[in-house]
């Protein structure tokens, strides 16, 4: 009963507006889950990493300051002639408290070339006292740690000219350069660092620069990711992973940031959702109600139209005088008909005749000659058939090109046509060089005479073929059969025996007219004087 019920196109074209209107809602929540939401976290994480990005930047500058400074100091003749024990009194006139506390440095540490100590100078973390010494003894001992992660750096990278994070706590930014004399020249005789920590007033000048709340851990593990993320309802903290001097280790560079901008997003976004589904369910009640009269009624005219097979009646239909585009398509629809028809003639043609020379093709031969077999059979008359070739056309072709050789056979074909036409009999192009003929209600010497016809025909015509051995021009060979009312006969054996007859002609010569008397052999009706 289901498949017997044929709902109209309005309710199906209600159904397809539910439908449409209910994907639709499955495509809002689809890409809210999976394209909104997941860009709107992304966004959040983009100006995320923009701020850590600015905050790293910031202690790039502070490290790119330290070294700045840090050059200065090492490529100085003083510092030069300090490391070799000609200027005592260097540090007495360079050092002192207040210039470690106000170039925020933590320690300086100067090494021989040997990369042993020479000279230490320093604020003390527990007490905040400037102090200097020659060795880490006393207390000088808080440098240690320090000292050996200098010493261990200089062992791996005796260059040095760089910066380095540090793995204490607090941790440091560490800067160091070859000690050289004011020009550069060298060769280097030791090394100076820097040391400025990264402690609670450090970090209070960088909040003020970046106007973020900052914070530094050391932390005890390598990270996979470079950043990482926790939300929570109104804020996400976020922490980036920064390489220590000591591999098992890094500093998280953390800030947190406030989610108003991203939950102001997402309310903007649910607002669309609901203006979008209520102009969804606006514009399907005006589809619904134009239907009828904007589309069912000239669409059901249509069809009529389009089931009417007669292109006159179809050309006075007034479908096809409107100016709208039921009209249009109307007109296409009358338009597609006129060229079916002509496609239709088109193909016909070409299915059934050779391009190049316009005669009937084996496919059309073949039909009309089971046709006239099977009606000469059932009458009890006669008929016959022809098998015509163009001797030594491969030498014609050879020696002057398949385009000439193209014309040839159009010349020789338009020839046969007209004797065709002339005696009311049916020909056809059969093969390259090959054509066949076809003749209802003729006798064995009748199509004799034809083929003697068509072959004194094609003489007449002179194409020249001067690499042919029998004239100096194009020539024929044709075999010819007919039916014997007292053999049992059927198309194929019919064209077998003229076959067989115009291969006795080959074999006798060429440019003959040959019959076939029986399957093992052929007489010869007609020769030319032409040399064997």
């Amino acid at each position: 009963m289901f498949q017997r019920y044929s709902p109209s196109l309005r309710f199906r074209f209600l159904t397809a507006l539910c439908a449409a209107l209910i994907l639709a809602l499955l495509a809002l929540a689809g890409v809210s889950k999976w394209l909104i939401l997941p860009a709107l976290l992304a966004e959040e994480r983009s100006v995320v990493e923009q701020e850590l990005d600015r905050l790293e930047r910031s202690l790039k500058l502070e490290e790119q300051d330290l070294l700045a400074k840090v050059r200065d100091w090492a490529t100085w003749d003083d510092t030069y002639d300090f490391i070799n024990g000609d200027a005592p009194r260097y540090s007495e006139v360079n050092f002192s408290q207040q210039m470690f506390e106000d170039m925020r440095y933590q320690l300086m540490a100067f090494f021989n070339a040997r990369g042993d100590i020479h000279f230490l100078a320093g604020l003390n973390p527990s007490s905040g006292q400037y102090q200097t010494c020659a060795d880490l003894a006393n207390e000088c001992a808080w440098m240690a740690p320090l000292v050996a992660s200098m010493q261990a750096s200089i062992n791996e990278d005796p260059e040095q000219e760089k910066t380095a994070l540090y793995a204490h706590i607090p941790p440091a930014i560490v800067a160091s350069a070859p000690i050289l004399r004011t020009d550069g020249s060298g060769p280097p005789t030791g090394w100076l660092f820097k040391v400025r920590k990264m402690d609670n007033n450090w970090l209070a000048l960088l909040e003020d620069y970046t106007g973020l709340i900052i914070s530094l851990d050391v932390v005890d593990e390598t990270k996979l990711t470079q950043t990482d993320l926790l939300r929570f309802s109104n804020t996400i903290h976020a922490q980036r992973f920064l390489p220590l001097n000591r591999p098992d280790r890094q500093l998280a560079l953390g800030t947190r940031l406030d989610r108003s901008r991203y939950f102001a997003s997402l309310d903007t976004f649910r607002y669309v959702l609901l203006w979008t589904f209520g102009l969804m369910l606006i514009v399907i009640g005006l589809v619904l109600l134009l239907l009828e009269r904007m589309v069912l009624r000239p669409l059901k005219s249509l069809a009529r139209f389009a089931q009417d097979a007669n292109i006159e009646a179809l050309t006075n239909n007034p479908l096809t005088q409107r100016r709208d585009e039921i009209g249009q398509l109307a007109q296409s629809f009358l338009k597609q008909f006129e060229r079916q028809a002509e496609l239709t003639a088109e193909l016909t043609e070409l299915s059934t005749h050779d391009p190049l020379t316009g005669l009937a093709n084996r496919r059309l031969f073949d039909k009309n000659l089971i046709d006239a077999t099977q009606e000469a059979l059932n009458q009890s008359t006669p008929m016959a058939v022809m098998m015509i070739d163009i001797d030594y056309f491969k030498l014609f072709n050879d020696h002057y090109g398949h385009l000439e050789g193209d014309t040839c056979l159009q010349r020789i074909a338009d020839t046969m046509y007209e004797v065709a036409q002339t005696h009311g009999f049916f020909i056809a192009r059969t093969g390259g060089e090959e054509f066949s003929a076809l003749l209802p209600n003729t006798s064995l010497q009748q199509a004799i005479k034809l083929g003697q016809a068509i072959s004194d025909a094609v003489d007449a015509l002179a194409y020249p073929h001067h690499m042919s051995p029998l004239a100096p021009h194009v020539t024929l060979s044709v075999g010819v059969s007919a039916l014997d009312p007292e053999e049992p006969a059927n198309a194929s054996s019919l064209m077998r025996s003229a076959d067989q007859a115009l291969y006795q002609a080959k074999a006798a010569g060429r440019h003959r007219v040959s019959q076939f008397n029986s399957p093992l052999a052929s007489a010869e009706v007609s020769t030319h004087n032409t040399p064997p």
